[in-house]
C-alpha cells in the first residue's frame, strides 16, 4: 500500500473525529490546522523522497555511459 494513502486515511479519520466530537470552535480550528500541517508534511516528505530517487537514478545512468 502506498504510504501516502495511509497518511490521507489517518488524516480523514482524524478530521471526522474532530468534527463529530469537538464542540468548541477554537479547538476545532486548531485541530483542523494541525491535520492540514500533517497532510502538508506527508506530501512534502513524499516529494523529497521521489526527487532524491530521481536524482540517484539519473546519477547512476550517467555513470553507465
Amino acid at each position: 500500500m502506498n504510504p501516502l494513502v495511509t497518511h490521507f486515511t489517518f488524516a480523514s479519520i482524524a478530521l471526522a473525529m474532530l468534527w463529530m466530537f469537538v464542540q468548541d470552535k477554537e479547538t476545532l480550528l486548531a485541530g483542523s490546522a494541525l491535520v492540514l500541517v500533517y497532510i502538508a508534511c506527508a506530501l512534502g516528505y513524499r516529494m523529497i523522497a521521489a526527487r532524491e530517487a530521481f536524482r540517484n537514478e539519473s546519477k547512476q545512468a550517467h555513470k553507465k555511459h
